[in-house]
């Protein structure tokens, strides 16, 4: 079994990247999403 302390310590870091990637991700696809509404019109 391992502590809770020492999970929430190794958690945090991976969430911090979680949520770098889940925004450089929103980034992306917003790009593609204003791409796509133009080739509709």
């Amino acid at each position: 079994m391992v502590p809770p302390m020492a999970a929430a310590v190794v958690e945090k870091p991976v969430i911090k990247d979680e949520r770098k990637r889940e925004k450089e991700a929103s980034k992306k696809i917003k790009k593609k999403s204003k791409k796509r509404s133009k080739s509709k019109k």
